[in-house]
Parts: structure tokens; C-alpha cells; sequence
């Protein structure tokens, strides 16, 4: 699963989330649930720090990249406020498991 990826990388994934300035990270879909293979991507809902909106929307698109890059496959990567189809939401918010929390900066999975 997810936590087969970032091991050995622990660190390197922590660093990344901090200087990105990520408040949560969830993942969810079936680097969560499974089955998760060679082929699956990686389904992510990310939280950060609010700013300028510039700022902002820079971060997130340096996030994605720098989160396909350090998984080395498609990441599909969702914010709180891009989740407008209440169906959809809760589908994910009853699959979603918190693997980075920004205010302890701990990684859990």
C-alpha cells in the first residue's frame, strides 16, 4: 500500500509536505483501501496553509508535481474546497486516512 512507497523515504516525504506548507494530507481510494498495484495511482486530499491565492495555487501545483515525481506514478491530488459533489465527498471522506499531520509534522502511515 502508500506506506510501502514513503517508507524508506519517510523524511524525504516530510520535508516535502513542511516546505510545502501542508496542513493535512489524507490519502484515500485505493492506496487506502486496496487493491493497490503497479499500475493503481495515488489518490490525494491536501489541506494547506492559506495565503496570497497566487502563492497558493503555485504550492499546490509544486506539490502535485513533486508528489508524482516522488511516487513515481499519476497522483490525483484534491483540496477541501474542490470537493463540491456531496456524493463524491462523503465517498471520500469515509475512505480518507490523515497520513501527515502539518501541526505535529508527523507522518503516520
Amino acid at each position: 500500500m502508500l506506506a510501502d512507497l514513503i517508507n524508506g523515504h519517510r523524511q524525504q516525504f516530510i520535508d516535502l509536505c513542511k516546505a510545502h506548507r501542508v496542513k493535512e494530507l489524507y490519502a484515500f481510494g485505493s492506496a487506502v483501501n486496496g487493491p493497490f498495484t503497479a499500475n493503481s495511482d495515488v489518490d490525494l486530499l491536501v489541506d494547506v496553509q492559506q495565503g496570497d491565492p497566487v502563492e497558493t495555487g503555485e504550492r499546490l501545483w509544486s506539490f502535485w508535481d513533486r508528489m508524482e515525481t516522488f511516487f513515481q506514478r499519476k497522483v490525483d491530488l484534491l483540496t477541501p474546497r474542490s470537493l463540491q459533489n456531496p456524493v463524491k465527498k462523503r465517498a471520500i471522506e469515509a475512505s480518507m486516512k490523515l497520513i501527515y499531520d502539518g501541526a505535529t509534522g508527523r507522518l503516520l502511515c
